[in-house]
């Protein structure tokens, strides 16, 4: 995906709620090389993961959940409105809005169906600082049970707009002002049901099969074996807390 991550309406910004924030580090500081800084957005809890010391996550301990999960944030220009279109489009707010010091401002939000995903209004944290290298976010791709209703709801909240059908498992596009912003992918057949749609996150590497082993080897749980698709090669995990991800060998 060739993302221009300080967009208007892309994915600005990805963040890991963890049960056992000392485990999720020792976890991607070996998996993906981060390191990690203290006290994101004025939050003693959370944490700035860096790779090469530029911007790759947030780490944010969350005590007494069961399990990790992660949340891709949108960047918008105007959170309140962001926020109020949200509510007026079926969906809801789910926490915030909030300050998050002179970093910016987020919400977390749910879709028509149910869906968290967040928001980002920056201020002195623009989103990512890395991209296109092993390491660093890729993109975001919503899992759905219904199309046409996520591409109302997107549509209407982003202006983003779907492109047409591709490969055996009928991925689109979903792109703003003409360029490609995120992917939708309907339920997979092999996706057990009791699963919720989510949004998925995509982190680039080298090898697919290679950190799926290691990652397996940490403590992740392989949930798709290494597998050969339109946008290269991809394997989905649960990491050492239960978050899920799927990290992608790109084709080009």
């Amino acid at each position: 995906m060739d993302i221009d991550f300080h967009e208007d309406g892309a994915p600005a910004w990805v963040e890991l709620r963890t049960p056992d924030a000392e485990k999720s580090k020792r976890f991607y500081g070996q998996l993906f090389g981060w390191t990690f800084a203290d006290g994101f957005g004025s939050q003693p809890h959370s944490q700035m993961a860096e790779l090469g010391g530029r911007p790759a996550a947030a780490v944010t301990a969350t005590p007494g959940t069961q399990r990790g999960s992660w949340t891709t944030f949108i960047n918008v220009t105007d959170l309140a409105k962001t926020v109020e279109k949200i509510a007026a489009t079926g969906g809801r707010v789910v926490k915030g809005p909030r300050s998050l010091g002179t970093a910016g401002r987020s919400a977390v939000v749910a879709d028509h169906a149910g869906t968290p995903f967040g928001l980002w209004e920056g201020d002195e944290h623009h989103g990512f600082g890395v991209s296109g290298e092993p390491g660093a976010f890729h993109g975001g791709e919503l899992i759905t049970d219904d199309t046409g209703a996520s591409s109302a709801f997107y549509r209407q909240v982003f202006g983003w707009t779907l492109g047409e059908p591709y490969g055996p498992l009928n991925r689109r596009d979903w792109q703003l002002g003409g360029r490609m912003v995120a992917v939708l992918l309907p339920r997979p057949p092999a996706m057990p049901s009791e699963l919720p749609p989510y949004w998925d996150v995509y982190f680039t590497v080298a090898d697919a099969a290679q950190t799926t082993d290691a990652a397996v080897r940490l403590g992740a749980t392989m949930l798709m074996p290494a597998t050969a698709t339109e946008h290269g090669v991809i394997a989905v995990l649960s990491d050492s807390v239960g978050a899920l991800l799927t990290v992608l060998a790109p084709s080009h």
